[in-house]
């Protein structure tokens, strides 16, 4: 985007950067960066498209996941409409997993995903119905059972942690709690884990960071724990904060503030030339 921005102003194309036009330009500068970003590609996605009630042992859908359908390992669990909806998630698809009584499920993705050539992101949507008693966890597993898992957990209280790290409080009862983890790209030694809960616009600083001993991580399998009246959506993974949320890169924010500060840059001057 630099490069075209240099070369429209540097070359015989021009445009009146007049007040009037300010708001369009920003636009359109904000819009091609974020576009950039949006360019990479899910790895994988679960946004629970079902049958109404139909239950998780025959769920096999989404896709970047091993070949068969969910696993129950205790409980149970069944489509449920409406989908999950956070404003810093991306659009929502199909309904939301309901826990019907306190259990847990699993299902491994096609491969496992790692952090050795870039940063590893994984986003999920969770909810306590009203009347229900919060109390959820997932737990991202790696293959081999010696290697650390990373665990995010909501209490009964509300409490969140990252493998047992405070990492704030839950929006409350008949909320949707936006959960974001990004996985460091590996150079050697420990591996980073922040954990953002509830972001807004801006992904701003980690509610909870840890290091995770071992090689790159290698997430494997999804495990989720939940209390009878319990949601979960929007299961998403990539190798950019944009493949998982509606947040930008923080390049990006970068690289629009530049081509904004060009844009009024231009303004100014054709103001202060009389133009």
């Amino acid at each position: 985007m630099k490069n075209l921005i240099k070369s429209a102003m540097g070359s015989g194309f021009k445009f009146a950067a007049t007040p009037s036009r300010l708001p369009a330009l920003a636009a359109l500068c904000l819009t091609m960066g974020i576009a950039q970003e949006a360019a990479a590609s899910t790895l994988a996605y679960e946004g629970f498209q079902y049958v109404v009630n139909q239950p998780l042992p025959t769920m096999a859908g989404g896709f970047g996941w091993a070949s068969g359908p969910w696993t129950q390992l205790s409980g149970g669990m069944v489509d449920q409409p409406p989908s999950l909806f956070y404003p810093a998630a991306l659009p929502p698809n199909g309904d939301a997993l309901l826990t019907l009584g306190t259990g847990g499920a699993a299902r491994s993705f096609a491969a496992p995903y790692n952090n050795a050539a870039s940063d590893l992101w994984i986003s999920f949507e969770e909810k306590t119905s009203v009347g229900a008693v919060s109390g959820a966890l997932v737990d991202i597993q790696q293959p081999l059972a010696v290697l650390p898992d990373i665990a995010v957990n909501k209490d009964a209280g509300g409490a969140i942690t990252l493998n047992g790290v405070a990492a704030g409080f839950s929006a409350g009862v008949g909320a949707v709690d936006f959960f974001v983890l990004q996985m460091v790209q590996f150079a050697g030694g420990n591996n980073i884990v922040n954990l953002y809960v509830d972001p807004g616009a801006i992904l701003g600083p980690p509610s909870a960071s840890v290091a995770v001993a071992g090689p790159a991580f290698q997430a494997a399998q999804f495990i989720y724990q939940g209390n009878a009246g319990q949601l979960l959506d929007e299961i998403r993974v990539g190798t950019t904060v944009s493949d998982v949320s509606a947040v930008p890169e923080p390049s990006t924010l970068k690289m629009a503030a530049g081509a904004l500060l060009l844009v009024f840059t231009a303004a100014r001057r054709s103001r202060g030339s009389g133009r």
